[in-house]
């Protein structure tokens, strides 16, 4: 990977005042030899402001703070804004990705852009969006075949279970910044690749779901010990970022992106819909959610130009 310093601006993709995230799209040089040939591609940089570090006398942020500048006061109350110091390794101030080469599919899915909720009918589905997953390359979703199959990130699985009809793995969320526990995130990503999305689940998957669910239940308090057991919330998401079905764990108290009705459907209510009142539930609802405009399944319930 280029370092950043070779990383061109080109302009802000998007910005999160709530999140504390900017996103942004420039250039970086195609190789190592890309100095001589001017050849560049392009990247989107993805910065996050992290959450702070755990305090002590030690490492009191305080301690950092190089100038303060006053914003007001009344009575007891007393606003500043701060500039700190380099900080340490143990408590970085930003969190960033790179994604590189990004295609224009990227860019637009990374772009500030309008949200609707829309309804996706189970004809809508089958005659619209179905066609448009299928005519997704698997080249797409390679880099999750390269986790499954122990080729990269291998040192981030937490947990493999390797069952070929129920197994999945289990890792840490790229947004999570791996120590702060109130805003766990886990992702965990199942083995079989006959499952795309919300849509594919029928009473056959219900025991993936449920070991999916038992095991999580287990694995958190004991790999994170000061979450409990009713601190975990697990959800899917509809649509999903990549058609390769996976769930997403967090800590109950954690806002994360997604996680809001108009996106995420709760795992045990997946179970409960599928067991207790159609296991074909998935299949035929009409499904209401919030989806941004330049994504392309939003033309393609609409029937709006993306």
């Amino acid at each position: 990977m280029h370092s950043l310093s070779e990383f061109v601006f080109v302009r802000v993709l998007n910005q999160d005042p709530v999140l504390k995230t900017l996103t942004l799209l420039g250039t970086l040089p195609t190789d190592a030899t890309a100095e001589a040939t001017g050849s560049t591609q392009q990247a989107i940089l993805l910065i996050e402001k992290t959450h702070f570090a755990a305090q002590s006398a030690e490492s009191d942020i305080t301690h950092r703070i190089s100038e303060l500048f006053s914003t007001g006061s009344n009575d007891i109350y007393h606003w500043w804004n701060a500039v700190l110091t380099s900080g340490q390794t143990n408590d970085p101030d930003l969190k960033m990705s790179v994604i590189f080469p990004a295609t224009e599919t990227h860019i637009l899915k990374y772009s500030r852009q309008d949200r609707k909720m829309i309804t996706e009918t189970a004809q809508i589905y089958r005659n619209a969006v179905l066609p448009w997953i299928e005519s997704q390359p698997k080249s797409r979703i390679q880099w999750v075949y390269n986790i499954l199959d122990g080729l990269k990130e291998t040192e981030n699985i937490l947990f493999r279970h390797s069952d070929p009809e129920t197994g999945f793995i289990v890792l840490p969320d790229s947004k999570w910044d791996k120590r702060t526990l109130s805003s766990l995130y886990l992702l965990v990503i199942s083995q079989r690749a006959d499952i795309r999305s919300l849509r594919d689940l029928r009473t056959e998957h219900l025991p993936l779901l449920k070991t999916i669910r038992d095991k999580i239940l287990a694995l958190v308090p004991e790999k994170f010990p000061g979450v409990a057991e009713d601190e975990v919330r697990m959800f899917v998401h509809y649509h999903p970022s990549y058609y390769h079905f996976h769930v997403h764990i967090t800590h109950v108290s954690a806002m994360v992106p997604g996680s809001t009705v108009g996106q995420s459907h709760l795992l045990d209510t997946i179970i409960d819909n599928i067991e207790n009142i159609d296991p074909e539930y998935y299949a035929k609802a009409s499904i209401r959610y919030a989806l941004g405009v330049n994504h392309p399944v939003y033309g393609l319930v609409t029937g709006k130009k993306v």
